[in-house]
């Protein structure tokens, strides 16, 4: 094959990937586009052509009681499950690193475990559990499912940037005097706090965007903005739904782009 034959088949093989990958991103993301494009519609219809663009719908969301509650009731429940899930996730971290290399790769590979599982049947799981217990259905018991959901990405996102700690500056402090909480406070902390902070944003980030569990624990009259989602959707699609969408879309990317950006942030420093 000359020079000239094998550049032409390289090019088109370059061309056959680019048409493949944006063949992807658009399966991927055009739903997304499509919902966020029909909340800025200012016709009320759900079909093109486009009129224009308004902000009609999202006046008449956010002036929607329901609406509003039911988004308190999501950020509540997320900051509550990152403040939670990110301070097991440390402890449990720290507790990781101290063991021997074989242990801890049988405890990661433990922690991996429920990623796998559907949260339809963590959903499931826990509604019969509080029935059998005697615990009622609540936010409270969204809270605990949301928790046990995001545990295992605080716990990994942590215990990988304590695998990257320096910890000759810990032994350093203890030498100086430094007792082991004051050690941790003033030089473990400090130097995995952006992972720990973007664990607890990824754990935020799938709270509120989490619905199985909700569905199945949070009992009547508490919606979660996933579940009042669901319930107006029986009612047909309106483009007030694409709003409810629209705002989960950004609340969850955006919390999820600024894990993103400190765990990032964290490794160039450590480098």
């Amino acid at each position: 094959m000359s020079a000239a034959s094998g550049l032409r088949a390289s090019r088109r093989t370059r061309v056959a990937y680019g048409v493949y990958i944006s063949l992807i991103l658009v399966l991927l993301f055009a739903p997304l586009v499509v919902v966020v494009l029909f909340s800025l519609h200012s016709a009320p219809r759900l079909s093109f052509p486009f009129d224009g663009i308004s902000g009609r719908w999202y006046r008449e969301a956010f002036s929607d009681g329901a609406f509003r509650s039911a988004l308190g009731r999501s950020l509540a429940i997320g900051a509550g499950t990152a403040l939670i899930s990110g301070t097991l996730g440390l402890s449990a971290a720290l507790a990781l690193v101290r063991m021997g290399r074989r242990s801890r790769a049988v405890i990661v590979a433990i922690a991996l475990l429920p990623l796998a599982f559907p949260a339809l049947l963590y959903g499931i799981g826990l509604a019969i559990f509080y029935h059998e217990i005697g615990v009622g259905f609540s936010l409270w018991a969204t809270l605990a499912g949301h928790v046990v959901v995001t545990l295992p990405f605080t716990f990994l996102i942590i215990g990988a940037a304590l695998e990257r700690f320096r910890f000759s500056l810990l032994e350093a402090a203890r030498d100086l005097g430094a007792s082991p909480v004051r050690a941790f406070w003033t030089v473990t902390l400090p130097n995995i706090l952006p992972a720990v902070i973007g664990a607890m944003l990824i754990a935020m980030a799938v709270s509120i965007d989490e619905f199985p569990v909700a569905f199945f624990t949070a009992g009547p009259g508490t919606p979660t903005l996933p579940m009042l989602l669901y319930g107006r959707l029986n009612l047909g699609v309106t483009p007030s739904l694409n709003v409810v969408g629209t705002v989960l879309l950004v609340l969850t990317v955006a919390l999820a782009l600024l894990s993103a950006r400190l765990t990032t942030r964290q490794s160039e420093r450590e480098r």
